[in-house]
């Protein structure tokens, strides 16, 4: 059985291309979640088409979105978790693709390549993610670039072991838990092939992005240090610290952080790599 959750704040815009993108699978999902986290907008009119071919849990008071993702995996019935965002879509193809690969290789959880559309923009390319499959501890150390909020399958039974997502952290919850699944499971899949479409956002917060990325040094740096991954962990931190300073406008705190990220760690550091190839692409 699947369930597929969705957390939602404040998505009466775009909750219906999200469930329509479910319900559109190839391979049928058992179940939809919906987990209203509070949201003071017509979301709830805006999923009552669907009647009962989606189930809305609502929270009382607004508790963010890792509360919301683990209200819905709590509440699923299913042995397979498929999150997706609420601002986002799913391929037609993407269960149907997904499940197999998982089962065929014993997996617990696998992440997919995804298109990536700006906002204000219809246009998509898919992102370039240079991983060879499965994902390692390795790969996670550098950051969270598969989008597990609207890409990853999981058996629920490890979200369980792993108690789902940690509430403390206002950004970056999913880096986190790409980390301890990393340390928890043998391996995690990775499909090249993008079966999800990620609408970036505007309405990032730059505190909150500082915040969050304290949390993960505060709780990762030793074990990651004490695993022989602390140079890499650092230079991931600076390069996600640049992309904030990048946020608030502060471009000569961009450049440091990204010259500190390559001095940490010149050879290898390919969220660096990644940065240039879109940069050359573009012109």
């Amino acid at each position: 059985m699947i369930s597929a959750v969705i957390p939602a704040y404040n998505r009466a815009g775009s909750i219906g291309r999200a469930v329509d993108s479910v319900l559109a699978q190839t391979r049928k999902v058992d179940e939809i979640l919906i987990v209203d986290d509070a949201s003071t907008d017509d979301l709830a009119a805006a999923l009552a088409p669907y009647g009962a071919r989606v189930r809305h849990i609502r929270h009382d008071s607004n508790r963010g979105a890792s509360a919301a993702r683990n209200t819905g995996i709590a509440e699923a019935k299913g042995e397979w978790i498929a999150l997706l965002d609420s601002d986002d879509a799913w391929l037609p193809e993407k269960i149907e693709r997904q499940i197999p690969f998982m089962e065929a290789a014993d997996l617990e959880a696998s992440c997919t390549n995804f298109f990536l559309v700006p906002p204000e923009s219809e246009d998509r390319h898919a992102a370039w993610r240079p991983y060879d499959e499965p994902l390692t501890l390795l790969d996670a150390v550098w950051g969270c670039y598969v989008s597990p909020g609207s890409t990853l399958v999981a058996r629920k039974d490890l979200l369980e072991r792993l108690s789902g997502y940690d509430t403390s952290f206002p950004r970056y919850e999913d880096w986190d838990l790409l980390i301890r699944m990393a340390r928890a499971t043998r391996a995690i899949g990775f499909l090249q092939e993008p079966l999800a479409t990620i609408y970036l956002g505007t309405h990032l917060s730059p505190d909150a992005a500082e915040a969050g990325l304290d949390r993960m040094e505060a709780k990762h740096w030793s074990p990651l240090a004490g695993l022989g991954y602390g140079t890499r962990f650092k230079a991931a931190l600076a390069f996600n610290r640049a992309s904030v300073s990048r946020l608030e406008g502060d471009y000569l705190s961009m450049l440091l952080q990204l010259a500190q990220s390559a001095w940490l760690y010149p050879f290898g550091n390919w969220p660096l790599k990644v940065v240039l190839r879109d940069r050359i692409r573009r012109s």
